[in-house]
């Protein structure tokens, strides 16, 4: 039992880690915070048959990939140990660096397609995160889950 639990917790940081550096590829610098929620967002969303948004959405995308945590507060929670696992793994191979509170890619452009790349709502999600500060964020996380 206890050697499926490992197998399991490494496919998930494995997932992770591929999510984390496509993330960092796209927009090649974001806070801890933004990281460890939009990570399992794409990976989420990898999953969710019934997508809510699309990339025609414009207007309050942030909040909106927010909402996709409602009602997800174990799952999501499970998850933060597994993403902060994986950046530890990135940064101790070289692939990121943490440089006050800022995960920033240290590697050229991947030139493999993942599959768990983000999506084009999340993508805009992402960028329209950066302009608020990483404790409201939190508090929007923490009023969404």
């Amino acid at each position: 039992m206890k050697n499926i639990k490992l197998q399991s917790e490494t496919l998930q940081i494995s997932i992770y880690c591929e999510v984390i550096l496509n993330i960092l590829q796209e927009h090649a610098n974001l806070s801890l915070s933004k990281i460890v929620v939009f990570s399992y967002l794409v990976k989420k969303n990898k999953y969710e048959s019934q997508r809510l948004y699309d990339g025609r959405h414009s207007a309050d995308l942030m909040y909106k990939s927010l909402s996709l945590l409602s009602g997800d507060f174990d799952e999501f929670s499970n998850s933060i140990g597994l993403v902060l696992k994986s950046i530890h793994i990135l940064k101790i191979n070289g692939l990121i660096e943490f440089e006050d509170g800022i995960l920033k890619r240290n590697f050229k452009k991947l030139d493999t397609k993942s599959l768990y790349g983000e999506s084009i709502f999340l993508k805009k999600a992402i960028e329209e995160s950066r302009n608020i500060s990483d404790k409201q964020f939190f508090k929007e996380v923490l009023c969404s889950v």
